[in-house]
C-alpha cells in the first residue's frame, strides 16, 4: 500500500467516525468598531487562516478600531468547527454560518451583518501590505461621508511590485477585466486616482453606500464592472489607493471546492448588465467567440434561469412549523419539482401560543428578506400546495400592485384568508417586524391571523374568483382527473414547409409531460393570407386529433417558441378544460413583454410578431366535432371554406365570434394566470365569462 493509499485510507476512517457538524453564529459583540473586515469562506480553512492572523501580526497598530466577520458559506464542511473557535480567542470577531445562498454574491450578506462606519472586505486568501489598512483607515478619516468605493493595487505573487492597479473593461478569457497597470501608482504613491474597475479581492467603502449586489446570482462572476458601475449610478467613485496593497492566491492545489460553471457566469452577467443598462448583444458577441458551438445551448439554459418567477418579485418564504415535519417536506419537494426556490421560516423557539408561533415565523421571514436584499417578498402557508402555475400567478399579482402598496393580501372571494398569501415589499419590512416583534414581547392572540393584521394596516386586498392554490390535506392522495381517452396530442403547423424547423418544433414539444404524439401538418399552400393558411392547417389538425383519439390538442406554428413555463402553464390550461366546460383555450403572446424582449416576462408560447394574430390554441375533444362542421372542408367545398376566411381576419376573431354565438366557450389565457378577469385578453370573451359563471 502507497504511501498516498495510507493517507486516504486514514482520511476515509476519519469521515466514517466523525459525527455531523454543529456549529452555531456568534452573537453580536456590543463593542464600536470604525471598520469591519468582513470575509466569506467555502472550505478554506488555511487561506482563512492566514489571512485572518496575518492582519493579527501585521496590522496590530488599527486592531482596537476594527472588527472581524467571518461568513462560511459551507458550516457542514470539516473546518467549520475549527473556524467558528476563532470566535474563542480572537476580540470582536463574529463567526456566522451561512446557506440560504451559496456563491461569491454572499459578499452581499456580509454588509448587513457588519456593524462598522466602514467595510473592508477580502477574499479568504488575501494578505495585506504592511501598513495598508493604516493608509485605508487614514482616507476614511479623511473622507468620512465618501460615496467611493475604494480599492487598492494587487501585488506580484513575491510581493515585490505592482500586478495590476485595475482592470481596463476589456473581454479575457470569458471574463469582463482584463489586469492593467497605472504608472500614477509608482509615481505618486500616496495620492489616490480614479480607475474604472478592479478585481473584488479586496475592496472597502462606507457601509450606507454600499449599492448592493443583485440577490439573484448564483454560483461563481459577474461582479466585476457591474459593482463598479452601480457606484458610478449612484454618484460615486471607483478609487485607487496605491498604499492599500494586497497579494491573492490564485492557487488551488485541491480544487476549487464550489461550483464553477459558464451558465452561472452567463446568468450572473445577464442579470447585472440588464440592471445596469448595458448591452446585452455584445455579451452574447464575447461568449459566442469565446465558446464557440457550446454557447448557444449554455445561453439557453441561461436566459431560462434568469426568467424564473421568483426573480421578479425577489423571493418565496414558506411559513412553517418545526414541530410538524411533512408539510414542510412536501411543499419543498412541490416546488423543486417546479425549479421554484423557496425558503423556510420558524418559530424563533419551540413552544408558544399558535398566534405567538405564526408572528414569530413572518418576523424570521422578514428578517431573511432583509438580509437576503430581496425587493419583495411572497408568503406561502405550508397548508396550501404550491401547484405548477403558483409562481406565474403570483409574478402577475406582484407586477400588478400599485407602485405605493407595501404590502398585500391575495386570496379568493368568500375564502377566509387565513391561509392567503402574501405579498409584503422591501419599504414595509422593517416596519411590520418591528411592530410584531413588540407584539410578540406582549401578547398576541392564539388564532392571530397575519392577513387580517395586515389588511387593517392599508394592504391591498386582492380578491380572486377562485383560490390561488389547493389546502393541502395531509395522509390523503392528491386528486386525479380520469383519464377517459388518450393523451394531449400536439399538432404543429409548418408554416414554410422548412423540415429544420419541423425537427426543431417536434424535440420542443416532445420533451413536455403527458405529451402522447407531436404530429405535422403542412401549412396552406396560400402564402398569400397567412391567416386564412393557418386556419385551414388548424382545422386539418382538429381533424387528424379526432382521427387519433387524443383528448385534446394542442395547435400552434412551427415558429412558436417554448419557454421556462410552458410544462406549467400547459397543465394549467389542461386543467382548466378538464374542471370547467371551456371548449377552447387561446395562449398568446404576453402583453407584458417586448417582442420576446428576455427580462419583461415570460411566455408559455410566445408568437412571432408577424405571427401574433394566430396564437396557439389548446381545443378539447368535446369541441372537435362541433369545429369540423362549422369550418367547411377546404379541400370539400373551397367556395364556402373562402366565405368562411373572408369573413374572419383571424383565427383568433373566428374564436371570440364563435364564443359571443354560444357555438363555443373559448377562454384567452395570459401565460400566468387563469382566473384573474383583468388579464383576459378580450372584452367578448370576458363578457361570457361573467355572464355562465356570474363572476
Amino acid at each position: 500500500m502507497t504511501e498516498f493509499d495510507v493517507a486516504l485510507h486514514r482520511a476515509l476512517k476519519n469521515l466514517q467516525s466523525a459525527g455531523p457538524v454543529q456549529v452555531k453564529e456568534t452573537p453580536p459583540h456590543g463593542k464600536p468598531a470604525d471598520l469591519t473586515i468582513a470575509i466569506a469562506t467555502y472550505d478554506d480553512f488555511d487561506g482563512t487562516y492566514f489571512t485572518i492572523h496575518s492582519i493579527l501580526v501585521h496590522h496590530r497598530e488599527i486592531l482596537d478600531r476594527v472588527e472581524f466577520v467571518l461568513l462560511d458559506n459551507n458550516p457542514e464542511g470539516l473546518p467549520a468547527p475549527m473556524l467558528e473557535s476563532f470566535a474563542g480567542y480572537i476580540d470582536r470577531f463574529r463567526y456566522i454560518p451561512f446557506t440560504d445562498v451559496r456563491s461569491t454574491a454572499v459578499r452581499d450578506v456580509l454588509f448587513r451583518k457588519a456593524t462598522g462606519k466602514y467595510v473592508l472586505v477580502l477574499d479568504s486568501h488575501v494578505i495585506l501590505a504592511p501598513g495598508s489598512l493604516s493608509a485605508l483607515l487614514t482616507y476614511f478619516d479623511a473622507n468620512p461621508e465618501t460615496a467611493d468605493l475604494i480599492q487598492g493595487p494587487m501585488l506580484s505573487q513575491d510581493s515585490s511590485h505592482i500586478a495590476a492597479t485595475h482592470m481596463d473593461p476589456k473581454w479575457r478569457n470569458g471574463m469582463f477585466g482584463s489586469w492593467g497597470v497605472d504608472p500614477r501608482a509608482k509615481q505618486h504613491p500616496d495620492m489616490p486616482f480614479e480607475i474604472v474597475m478592479q478585481g473584488l479581492g479586496a475592496f472597502a467603502c462606507r457601509r450606507e453606500a454600499w449599492p448592493g449586489l443583485n440577490s439573484h446570482f448564483t454560483g461563481f462572476g459577474g461582479e466585476e464592472g457591474y459593482i463598479h458601475e452601480k457606484f458610478r449610478i449612484n454618484g460615486g467613485k471607483v478609487v485607487c489607493l496605491p498604499e492599500f496593497g494586497w497579494h491573492h492566491r490564485f492557487e488551488r492545489p485541491a480544487g476549487v471546492p464550489y461550483r464553477i460553471n459558464w451558465e452561472d457566469r452567463v446568468h450572473n452577467y445577464l442579470l447585472g448588465w440588464n440592471e445596469v443598462g448595458w448591452d446585452i448583444d455584445s455579451l452574447h458577441r464575447q461568449f459566442s467567440k469565446y465558446l464557440g458551438d457550446s454557447y448557444p445551448e449554455i445561453r439557453r439554459r441561461a436566459e431560462l434561469s434568469v426568467q424564473r418567477p421568483e426573480l421578479a418579485f425577489g423571493g418565496v418564504i414558506v411559513l412553517s412549523d418545526d414541530r410538524r415535519v411533512a408539510p414542510w417536506r412536501s411543499c419543498l419537494a412541490e416546488a423543486e419539482s417546479i425549479e421554484l426556490t423557496v425558503h423556510r421560516a420558524i418559530p424563533s423557539q419551540d413552544d408558544g401560543l399558535d398566534g405567538w408561533r405564526t408572528a414569530s415565523a413572518f418576523v424570521a421571514g422578514l428578517d431573511k428578506a432583509i438580509l437576503l436584499g430581496w425587493k419583495s417578498v411572497v408568503f406561502l402557508d405550508e397548508a396550501r400546495v404550491i401547484e405548477p402555475a403558483l409562481a406565474y400567478k403570483l409574478r402577475n399579482i406582484a407586477d400588478d400592485l400599485p407602485a405605493e402598496a407595501d404590502s398585500a393580501v391575495v386570496h379568493a372571494h368568500g375564502e377566509d384568508p387565513v391561509g392567503a398569501a402574501l405579498v409584503v415589499r422591501a419599504a414595509a419590512y422593517r416596519t411590520l417586524r418591528d411592530e410584531l416583534s413588540r407584539s410578540i414581547s406582549g401578547s398576541l392572540p392564539s388564532d392571530l391571523s397575519l392577513a387580517t393584521y395586515l389588511l387593517e394596516r392599508g394592504a391591498v386586498d386582492v380578491v380572486l374568483d377562485r383560490s390561488l392554490s389547493r389546502v393541502r390535506v395531509l395522509g390523503e392522495p392528491d386528486p386525479v382527473i380520469e383519464e377517459t381517452k388518450p393523451d394531449l396530442g400536439v399538432v404543429v403547423v409548418n408554416l414554410d414547409l422548412d423540415i429544420d424547423r419541423w425537427k426543431a418544433s417536434w424535440h420542443r414539444f416532445i420533451r413536455l409531460p403527458r405529451v402522447a404524439a407531436v404530429e405535422r401538418v403542412a401549412a396552406f399552400e396560400d402564402a398569400t393570407n397567412q391567416d386564412a393558411a393557418f386556419a385551414v392547417s388548424w382545422r386539418r389538425a382538429v381533424a387528424r386529433a379526432t382521427e387519433k383519439g387524443w383528448d385534446s390538442v394542442l395547435i400552434t406554428a412551427d415558429d412558436v417558441n417554448v419557454l421556462d413555463a410552458s410544462a406549467s402553464i400547459l397543465e394549467h390550461a389542461r386543467r382548466e378544460l378538464d374542471l370547467r366546460p371551456w371548449d377552447v383555450v387561446q395562449l398568446g403572446h404576453d402583453a407584458k413583454s417586448r417582442d420576446g424582449a428576455l427580462l419583461d416576462g415570460s411566455a408559455m408560447l410566445r408568437t412571432s410578431p408577424e405571427n401574433r394574430g394566430v396564437h396557439a390554441v389548446l381545443v378539447h375533444s368535446r369541441a372537435f366535432e362541433r369545429i369540423l362542421d362549422a369550418i367547411a372542408d377546404p379541400e370539400a367545398d373551397p367556395e364556402a371554406f373562402g366565405k368562411w376566411a373572408g369573413h374572419h381576419r383571424t383565427l383568433g376573431d373566428y374564436l371570440v365570434e364563435a364564443n359571443a354565438g354560444g357555438m363555443l366557450t373559448c377562454l384567452t389565457l395570459a401565460p400566468g394566470i387563469a382566473s384573474t378577469r383583468s388579464l383576459l385578453r378580450s372584452g367578448a370573451i370576458e363578457s361570457e365569462y361573467s355572464r355562465r359563471f356570474s363572476l
